[in-house]
């Protein structure tokens, strides 16, 4: 597969990540946050996506987000610990989308100094399960839901020039793709 654009996503992005979880199924959204949702809970949580210093990826590979990812820090962790959580549209998975993005956040992570990242999905989400095992995860079941940690090696001067890299071929392809009679929100 060739370089999935992927880049981190700022708040003159939320039009863009507010319609990609509006295109997601309600298994989609249950698989995301462990239970059914109601669409004021998604609003309500899409309102807030960006405070607590979270840091949000979004995947382009059709030069449309089609997968967010979030890293957020543990309150409160003293031991620099994060967890991470992201969605992919249902038609884009499968694609190597998933991977792509929790990549990119556990360079993320590693690069600003956290050691832990988590991650939680539902006992019967098979596809992050082989994900989270796929990146060396540490899974664990609790009450029905999967717990992966994966543990981040320390940033490198490489792993940082990786994410620099990867943020700057994403923008370049994002402008590279720009027309003036294509002017999607997507």
């Amino acid at each position: 597969m060739y370089e999935l654009p992927i880049r981190r996503l700022r708040a003159f992005d939320k039009p863009k990540i507010e319609s990609h979880f509006k295109s997601l199924d309600a298994e989609a959204l249950t698989s995301r946050f462990g239970v059914p949702v109601s669409p004021a809970f998604v609003e309500n949580y899409l309102s807030g996506i960006f405070k607590n210093s979270a840091l949000v990826f979004g995947a382009f590979p059709d030069s449309c987000l089609r997968g967010v990812g979030e890293l957020r820090a543990v309150p409160d962790s003293h031991n620099h610990v994060a967890e991470l959580a992201f969605t992919v549209e249902t038609v884009w998975q499968d694609l190597g989308i998933g991977d792509a993005l929790l990549s990119r956040i556990v360079t993320a992570a590693r690069n600003r100094g956290f050691r832990e990242v988590h991650m939680l999905c539902l006992a019967t989400n098979q596809k992050m399960r082989r994900l989270a095992a796929k990146h060396e995860a540490e899974l664990k079941l609790t009450t029905g839901q999967i717990e992966a940690t994966l543990t981040a090696p320390w940033p490198t001067p490489f792993s940082v020039a990786e994410e620099i890299s990867g943020e700057y071929h994403a923008m370049a392809r994002a402008i590279l793709s720009w027309s003036g009679n294509d002017r999607r929100t997507g």
